[in-house]
């Protein structure tokens, strides 16, 4: 359990890449309740917390989703959240926060990470959820002590996986599960998980007790909330992945080449869908694929080039180029 709890620890080098340092800001914390926040439910177009964004470059991608079920992609980075829409690129007017562990959920979603230059926010941020696309945040714990990298949520059943580096007053190191928004906790124990560093994590969309971890000998599978996994793909070296109701999409790496393969929960029969050309030596690193759409997927790669699916890989759109949109 020690050497499980440590390679967790030692996280892929694909994340690393993206973490980034943290600030010292320690001013008074802005939150709101849960009573003062309400769902966004106006597009993304129409919303006054939003402008375009008819060119520039993003750094240092954190994770990207469909949040708030409005049909938009979500796109984490380094200085606040973009949106593409009706092919349309967007950005916040304002909260420009570093949200790392971005995971997107049917009312909007959930992060960790380190608040913009000025804000009145404590850093780290702790945990945090917004359901009105990020003009507010609630505060669901280890504020000013606590930045989780490696966090997935269940798009419906809301269920927070973190990965917890350092330990804190309520955490100590490992995998920890909460099902009622952070208020109680428990720690996954990670039995039949190989003694080796782990990489990415998802939570089911809807299932509250699934959870997949990647290794570089495959991807492992939990129906009890990490305590128990068994192997679920054969032996690859995965870069990333994410959870579809009856199937896992993931990409990995073989014979020195991309591959985007969509496996099923049931049946674990493998489709492998064609993907667009990389440059050499570049792989997927993100991905997210529509929840009400399953053959709507975007990626993105550790170049900064995003592309977009509509028909399950059978054609892709270029949605940015090394950063550029």
């Amino acid at each position: 359990m020690k050497k499980m709890i440590k390679a967790m620890i030692i996280t892929s080098a694909i994340l690393l890449l993206n973490a980034c340092s943290s600030s010292k800001e320690e001013k008074e914390p802005s939150f709101v309740t849960s009573k003062d926040q309400t769902k966004s439910s106006v597009s993304v177009a129409n919303n006054p917390f939003f402008k375009e964004k008819k060119e520039g470059k993003f750094e240092h991608l954190h994770g990207i989703g469909y949040a708030g079920n409005q049909n938009a992609i979500y796109f984490a980075t380094h200085e606040g959240l973009l949106v593409y829409q009706n092919n349309k690129w967007y950005e916040t007017i304002s909260n420009k926060h570093d949200y790392m562990g971005f995971s997107a959920t049917d009312d909007g979603f959930y992060a960790s990470g380190h608040p913009e230059e000025g804000s009145s926010l404590g850093n780290p941020l702790g945990l945090v959820k917004s359901v009105d696309s990020g003009q507010t945040l609630m505060n669901l714990g280890f504020y000013k002590e606590s930045d989780f990298h490696y966090m997935a949520v269940g798009y419906k059943s809301h269920t927070i996986y973190v990965v917890n580096q350092e330990e804190n007053e309520k955490l100590g190191q490992g995998l920890f599960y909460s099902k009622d928004d952070g208020k109680t906790w428990s720690q996954s124990q990670l039995n039949g998980l190989p003694q080796t560093s782990a990489g990415t994590i998802a939570a089911h969309p809807t299932d509250e007790n699934m959870v997949v971890i990647s290794t570089p000998e495959g991807i492992f599978l939990s129906k009890d909330n990490g305590n128990n996994f068994e192997r679920f793909t054969r032996k690859f070296n995965t870069t990333t992945f994410v959870f579809q109701e009856k199937s896992i999409l993931f990409a990995a790496i073989e014979n020195n080449t991309p591959a985007l393969i969509k496996q099923s929960l049931e049946s674990k029969q493998e489709q492998v869908l064609s993907i667009p050309a990389l440059d050499a030596k570049d792989f997927i690193i993100y991905m997210a694929s529509n929840p009400t759409n399953d053959q709507e997927i975007v990626i993105a790669t550790m170049s900064g080039d995003i592309f977009m699916t509509k028909n399950n890989g059978k054609s892709w759109t270029r949605l940015a180029s090394k950063g550029k949109i």
